[in-house]
């Protein structure tokens, strides 16, 4: 695999700073000489294939969807890996019959030929590959307990944190003043930071649904920053009765600065038409501060008793 000859450079020296680019450059190093041990066998095989082909061999059929949570990779990386194997004539799809619009991917008598023909080179990748990471800090069970603690809170998310935290101090000894500003998300990296602040709030609040963002409509995200930090989000979505607010989620470090109160005075200013929120029973005071009466009676909803709240304009 890789040449014995020990080469040091800033990357390898730069520590954990680098550490996605290491990992980038052995799972190349791992990929390229795979492929020639696969050719090597009179095999032609894309060993970024492997996830596909591997699963499908265990569980099939299985929906784009569900494919994509099995091999841990998102939706569009997914799609275009299909659409190669599809060209290969590895895979097909079936209609499934409760719903027509879903697709269901199998593996055709070509892949299963396949299969065989690489179970050879497979017990022979293990061995070798046993080899190299069998060490004091075996690399399988890095990864494994690195991807557990991803699972628990990803990158981003520690890191927004971590910076808040540490802004905040700076905020509490007097060093710069509070800068509060609230914007309209129109980006990817915005959609993505809103996501995280959503994330990281539902998973202390033991994941309150009432405030969850409704995946399956065009909904408006807002963005709120203090000192150009990420602090809160929240969004609304247009339904038959109004404008729905949903998803406030104010980081911990940041409550008691008024940023939830200056995200709904923006979501209110953007858009003409009454809002509405379905408060849960401990924000019901907050949002009558903030300028919203109660309508009708306590409601239950996803399992949380709420009421819904109007905008008092």
């Amino acid at each position: 695999m890789m040449a014995n000859k020990e080469v040091v450079n800033l990357i390898d020296e730069s520590g954990i700073l680098a550490i996605s680019t290491r990992l980038q450059r052995l799972s190349e190093q791992f990929r390229k000489d795979g492929l020639l041990l696969y050719k090597a066998f009179g095999i032609e095989f894309e060993p970024k294939w492997f996830p596909v082909i591997y699963t499908l061999q265990f569980k099939s059929p299985l929906s784009i969807l569900e494919l994509a949570a099995e091999i841990g990779y998102a939706h569009p990386s997914t799609i275009s890996l299909l659409k190669e194997l599809e060209q290969q004539k590895l895979i097909s799809s079936l209609r499934d019959k409760t719903d027509e619009r879903k697709r269901l991917i199998i593996l055709t008598g070509k892949a299963w030929e396949l299969i065989e023909q690489m179970k050879p080179v497979w017990d022979v990748m293990v061995k070798v590959l046993s080899e190299i990471t069998g060490n004091e800090n075996n690399l399988l069970k890095a990864l494994n307990e690195s991807e557990e603690q991803l699972r628990k809170m990803g990158f981003l998310e520690r890191a927004m944190v971590l910076v808040a935290q540490l802004k905040a101090v700076k905020v509490e000894l007097g060093a710069e003043p509070l800068e509060l500003e609230v914007q309209l998300v129109e980006t990817a990296a915005g959609l993505k930071t809103s996501g995280a602040i959503l994330k990281s709030v539902l998973r202390e609040m033991d994941g309150d649904q009432l405030f969850t963002v409704s995946a399956d409509v065009q909904s408006s995200h807002f963005l709120a920053t203090v000192n150009d930090l990420p602090a809160g989000t929240c969004s609304y979505h247009k339904t038959k009765t109004g404008n729905k607010i949903e998803g406030l989620a104010i980081l911990e470090q940041y409550r008691g600065m008024g940023v939830g109160k200056a995200l709904i005075k923006a979501i209110t200013a953007a858009q003409a038409g009454g809002f509405y929120v379905h408060s849960p029973l401990a924000l019901v005071t907050w949002f009558e501060k903030t300028g919203f009466l109660k309508k009708g009676k306590q409601l239950e909803e996803k399992g949380g008793l709420y009421y819904k709240m109007v905008f008092n304009a």
